[in-house]
C-alpha cells in the first residue's frame, strides 16, 4: 500500500510519531485524542489497532514501527520545524476545527509533508523531492492553482507598533481610492496604484476576488515541554515566530501580520510584551515570486520604523 493512499486516525499518527502530537497539532491533537486514557493505560491498544490495519499492508512492522518510506514521510511532522495551515487551531473562542490541511516542514526546510483531512481521518501527502515543484504542489493543496496570478510588479511594506485588532488596512481597501491613498500617505508609501486597483475590484458587485487565510508558524528555535509524558510541540522557552496572512490570489496580494522576537522582550516571563513585537504589512508578489516562499519568510520586527 502506498503511504499516500492510507487514511490514518489521530491515534495512529500519535503512535507513529513515538507518542507525540504532530507539529501542527492537527491530526494528533488533544481534541482528537483521549490523552487521559493514554496516561492511565499507555498506547498499547492504539498500537495494536495500528498493526492490525497497516501491518498486512507493509506500512508498519509487528511492533508498530513505520516502514522506511512512511518514516521519511512522517519526519516533517516531528521535532522543531515550520508549519503552514489554512486557519488557526481551535480555541475557547472558536472550538470548531476549520483547517483542511497543514503543511509541515523539517527544520532545514528540505522536506515537507502535508497532513490532509479525509472524513474522520487524515492522509499524508509528501511533497516532491525536487524543490522546484513545491510551489505548484502548494497551490494545488490549498485549492489556489486556478486562481493565483502574479501582480504587475513586486511591492513590499511592513510596519511595527501594530495592535492585534488593527483593521486599518482592510478598512482602507473597503473605503475606495481616497482611503487607500490616505492610508499609504500616512505610512510613507509613495506608490498606491496597485492597492487602489485592488480596492476598485473588491468594491465591485462582482469583484472576481477571493480571499484565503493562512497561518505560518516557525518553531525551529523553540524549547518544548518535557513533563507531559508525550511529545508536545508548543514553545515554553526559546524563540518562535508566527505570521498570519490574508491572501488575494487573483492579484497576488498578501496582507500579513505577525510577531517576531525583539531584543529585551521576554515573551515567556512577560507574555504581554508580545503585543510590543507585532508587525503588519502587505506584499504584492511579482512575476516569478512564489507564494510558498513568501509564507515561509518570517520577517524581523522593523526597528527603524515603517519599511517600504
Amino acid at each position: 500500500m502506498a503511504v499516500e493512499d492510507a487514511v490514518f486516525t489521530p491515534e495512529d499518527i500519535f503512535v507513529l510519531l513515538g507518542e507525540s502530537l504532530d507539529l501542527g497539532c492537527f491530526a494528533a491533537q488533544p481534541r482528537n485524542l483521549n490523552l487521559g486514557r493514554f496516561k492511565a493505560e499507555g498506547s498499547s491498544a492504539w498500537r495494536e489497532r495500528l498493526v492490525r490495519r497497516f501491518g498486512p499492508r507493509d506500512l508498519v512492522d509487528d511492533s508498530g514501527e513505520p516502514c522506511p518510506r512512511l518514516q521519511a514521510v512522517l519526519a516533517p511532522l516531528a521535532g522543531h520545524g515550520v508549519f503552514i495551515a489554512d486557519g488557526d487551531s481551535p480555541d475557547r473562542d472558536d472550538p470548531i476545527e476549520h483547517r483542511t490541511a497543514v503543511l509541515c516542514l523539517t527544520s532545514d526546510l528540505s522536506r515537507a509533508t502535508a497532513v490532509v483531512r479525509d472524513g474522520r481521518g487524515f492522509r499524508l501527502r509528501p511533497f516532491p523531492e525536487e524543490r522546484a515543484l513545491w510551489e505548484a504542489e502548494f497551490l494545488d493543496l490549498f485549492g489556489l492553482s486556478d486562481r493565483f496570478a502574479w501582480a504587475e510588479r513586486a511591492q513590499h511594506y511592513i510596519g511595527g507598533g501594530v495592535q492585534l485588532e488593527d483593521s486599518t488596512f482592510s478598512d482602507a481597501l473597503k473605503g475606495g481610492g481616497n482611503a487607500v491613498r490616505r492610508w499609504c500617505s500616512d505610512r510613507g508609501i509613495a506608490d498606491s496604484l496597485q492597492l487602489e486597483r485592488v480596492s476598485e475590484m473588491g468594491n465591485r458587485f462582482f469583484s472576481g476576488l477571493s480571499a484565503k487565510e493562512m497561518l505560518s508558524t516557525d518553531l525551529r528555535q523553540s524549547v518544548f515541554p518535557e513533563d507531559f509524558g508525550y511529545g508536545v510541540p508548543a514553545p515554553v522557552a526559546g524563540q518562535f515566530r508566527t505570521k498570519g496572512t490574508l491572501i488575494f490570489p487573483e492579484v497576488a496580494l498578501v496582507h500579513f501580520w505577525g510577531v517576531s522576537p525583539r531584543e529585551g522582550f521576554d515573551w515567556f516571563d512577560h507574555s504581554q510584551s508580545t503585543e510590543l513585537c507585532r508587525y503588519a504589512g502587505f506584499d504584492f508578489l511579482g512575476p516569478g515570486e512564489g507564494l510558498l516562499d513568501n509564507l515561509l519568510n518570517f520577517y524581523d520586527y522593523p526597528e527603524g520604523g515603517n519599511e517600504y
